[in-house]
């Protein structure tokens, strides 16, 4: 006697007996997409929303559900690459079989464009509102752009990076910025450096041929322009890097190791994922939601309710995933191959 075969996805639709009644998919698409990960979600948060979405929507289907254990999802959803709350950006998913696809974006090259502050460090070396600033410094010896331009050649290559203390490395079983929340810090932890790989470091906007720090001024009481003033050069508090890296470097332990090459401290102030992979900005799906404030709980953390309605449907996420399947995934190319550092190039 045949039983009723149940598909998983709409692609698995036929059945082994012609006569068996087919189940609906659990999966209408199953495939890679990228999303642009909203300020304040945890991309976790990315693939809570998603999967509240795609769930809803197999219960109205009567799909089956086909787990084991009821403790475990039901469907399938992850991502390919963590972003800390205050980034923005593109953040790689994947819905069914696709998910098997996500450990090469953890590991492959990403790029990212970040705001470095001088000035001060924080405990979460950005701007989290639940870290706090634990060391200040002058920057008023910074004043070239051209220096800045010179310390950053210092980060590309192979280098050794001590991870932050708030993050979701382990350390005898607990998650580090839990550590972190007990008022640890990294010498306390004393977290061992990793080897992490910068492929390209730049400061954006920088033009040598522009860059000036004199102007000639009218001398007080004259008509004429008669003789060049020397004008103190005003220092530079932020300015804008373009990053691409390997898998498991950490911007922000970046941007605060610049700070020290700079002779001074530096804080991570914004940063957007602006390449993983071969998925681009453009071929990331945006979040959007009717224009209101952003709700904010008593620590400052921005409030996501995933049960908000926003443009990520099931019509959306399905069409994004076929998107993918029928244009990005046809290359052969798929930005994540090793890359030549630029201090290797030659070897």
């Amino acid at each position: 006697m045949s039983g009723t075969k149940r598909p998983l996805s709409a692609a698995d639709g036929e059945t082994e007996d012609p006569s068996a009644v087919a189940m609906p998919p659990l999966y209408l698409e199953e495939g890679l997409f990228a999303v642009h990960k909203p300020l304040g979600w945890t991309s976790q948060d990315v693939v809570g929303k998603l999967r509240f979405q795609l769930e809803a929507d197999a219960r109205t289907r009567n799909a089956p559900d086909v787990r084991t254990k009821k403790r475990r999802p039901w469907m399938k959803v992850g991502h390919g690459g963590t972003l800390d709350p205050l980034a923005t950006g593109v953040l790689v998913c994947g819905v069914g079989s696709g998910t098997k696809s996500l450990q090469k974006y953890l590991v492959g090259s990403k790029a990212y464009r970040a705001e470095i502050t001088l000035g001060y460090q924080t405990t979460t070396l950005d701007d989290d509102p639940t870290g706090s600033v634990v060391d200040r410094q002058s920057f008023a010896h910074v004043t070239e752009m051209r220096t800045i331009h010179e310390v950053l050649q210092q980060f590309t290559g192979t280098i050794q990076q001590i991870p932050p203390v708030f993050s979701a490395l382990k350390r005898d079983g607990k998650k580090l910025y839990e550590l972190g929340r007990q008022g640890q810090t990294a010498e306390d932890l004393n977290i061992p450096p990793r080897e992490v790989t910068i492929y390209n470091l730049k400061l954006v906007g920088y033009d040598e041929q522009t860059q000036t720090q004199t102007a000639a001024v009218a001398v007080a009481g004259s008509d004429k322009s008669t003789e060049p003033v020397q004008q103190q050069p005003e220092p530079i508090q932020s300015f804008v890097i373009d990053v691409e890296c390997g898998g498991g470097t950490y911007i922000r332990s970046l941007v605060r190791d610049i700070g020290i090459a700079l002779g001074t401290v530096a804080t991570m102030t914004r940063l957007e994922r602006t390449k993983q992979g071969q998925f681009l900005p453009e071929h990331a799906m945006p979040y959007s939601i009717e224009p209101r404030d952003l709700i904010r709980d008593e620590k400052g953390c921005i409030v996501v309710d995933k049960r908000e309605d926003c443009n990520w449907t099931v019509a959306s996420i399905n069409d994004a995933i076929r998107t993918c399947r029928e244009t990005l995934m046809t290359s052969e190319d798929d930005g994540l191959k090793v890359k030549l550092c630029n201090n290797e190039a030659e070897a």
